[in-house]
C-alpha cells in the first residue's frame, strides 16, 4: 500500500506540475501578444515644445476673439452715437429678406420681355445731374430712416414694424404685377 500512495502522490504532483506549466505558458503567450500589440500601436507622446506651441495657439486665438468682440462693441457704440442715423445695423440685417422677396417676385413674372419693351430708356443725365439725383435719394433715405427711428411703434417692437413693412411692400408688388 505504501507504494500505491507514493504513486498516487507522484502522479498528482506531475499532473499539478503540468497544469502549472500550461498556465505559465498561456500567461507568457498573452504577455507577448500584449507587447506586440503595444509595439504596433505606440502611444502618442507630446513633447514640451508641442504642448507649449498648442497652448500658445489657443491663447492667440482667444486674444483674436476678444479683439474682434471689442472692435464690434466700439463700432456699435459709434453707430449709436451718430445723431443723424442712429444704430441701423439691426435694421439693415432685417431688410435683406425684402430684397430676397423682391427677387422672388421678379423671377415669377411671366413676360419680362414685354415689360422691357414697354419701359422707355431714360435720357442720359450729365454728371452733375447724376450727383444731384443721388444726393436727393440719399437725403430722402436718411429722412425716412430718421422717421423710422423716432417712430414709437418701431421703438417698442422693431421686428413687428419691419415685418409689416415687408408684407405691405410684397402686397404692393403683387398689385403692380396684376395690373
Amino acid at each position: 500500500m505504501a507504494k500505491t500512495k507514493r504513486n498516487v502522490r507522484a502522479k498528482a504532483k506531475s499532473v499539478l506540475g503540468a497544469a502549472k506549466q500550461k498556465a505559465q505558458d498561456l500567461q507568457a503567450k498573452v504577455r507577448q501578444e500584449n507587447l506586440l500589440h503595444k509595439t504596433l500601436t505606440p502611444k502618442k507622446t507630446t513633447t514640451k515644445k508641442e504642448k507649449f506651441a498648442l497652448k500658445h495657439k489657443k491663447l492667440l486665438k482667444k486674444f483674436a476673439e476678444t479683439r474682434k468682440e471689442r472692435k464690434e462693441e466700439t463700432a456699435r457704440k459709434n453707430r449709436e452715437k451718430t445723431k443723424v442715423i442712429g444704430d441701423l445695423k439691426p435694421l439693415r440685417d432685417a431688410l435683406p429678406s425684402l430684397q430676397d422677396i423682391y427677387q422672388l417676385v421678379k423671377t415669377k413674372k411671366k413676360d419680362t420681355g414685354e415689360q422691357a419693351e414697354l419701359t422707355e430708356p431714360e435720357a442720359a443725365l450729365s454728371a452733375n445731374q447724376k450727383i444731384r439725383k443721388k444726393r436727393t435719394e440719399l437725403v430722402n433715405c436718411v429722412k425716412s430712416f430718421e422717421k423710422v427711428i423716432k417712430d414709437k411703434k418701431f421703438k417698442e417692437n422693431p421686428r413687428e414694424v419691419i415685418a409689416a413693412h415687408v408684407r405691405n411692400k410684397y402686397q404692393a408688388m403683387e398689385e403692380d404685377d396684376d395690373e
